[in-house]
């Protein structure tokens, strides 16, 4: 009996151990901070079928020595910068020992549009137009809703078939 206990206590020693080892190496943070440039690429990737992340390039300024490799283990976040490619972005990163599943130590944890330096006379007409849009969209939208059924499915295919549109049923229920 009090061998059984000994086999069953270095297990979960054992099991403690490893699930330690592994979040000091894949999970702790050993810097944070953000970076902020051009978007250039996102791709979701990986060498299993069910570890795959999205991987991404940003660029910093020109020359080799200026383009960040990143990783997006948040599938939210890398939905929301898939968008976005192209564009200058900031995105606040964590830094880990090793990549594993990612291919990279730098994963984006948050991130956000980086703002124009120089405002033009056409943001208040765009800023307008875009209000209007939403607006109707959104009247739209609530003519739908009294089929709820037919709301759930028009959804569902803008949510397979555009995501920027899909983002804007989001932004009607704010």
């Amino acid at each position: 009996m009090k061998e059984k206990v000994n086999q069953i206590v270095i297990v979960l020693v054992v099991i403690f151990f490893s699930y330690g080892l592994k979040w000091s190496l894949f999970d702790f943070n050993i810097s944070a901070g953000k970076r902020v440039g051009n978007l250039v690429k996102l791709s979701k990737k990986g060498r299993f079928l069910f570890l795959k992340t999205w991987e991404g390039t940003l660029d910093e300024g020109s020359g080799d020595k200026l383009t960040y490799y990143f990783s997006v283990r948040n599938e939210k976040v890398a939905q929301e910068l898939y968008s976005y490619q192209g564009k200058q972005v900031t995105l606040y990163y964590e830094q880990h020992f090793f990549g594993w599943p990612r291919e990279t130590n730098y994963e984006i944890v948050a991130w956000k549009p980086k703002d124009p330096e120089i405002v033009d006379d056409s943001t208040s007409l765009k800023v307008a137009v875009s209000e209007v849009s939403r607006t109707l969209f959104c009247s739209f939208l609530g003519a739908l809703y009294k089929d709820k059924g037919l709301y759930a499915k028009v959804k569902d295919f803008v949510k397979s078939e555009n995501m920027y549109v899909y983002k804007q049923y989001d932004r009607c229920n704010q």
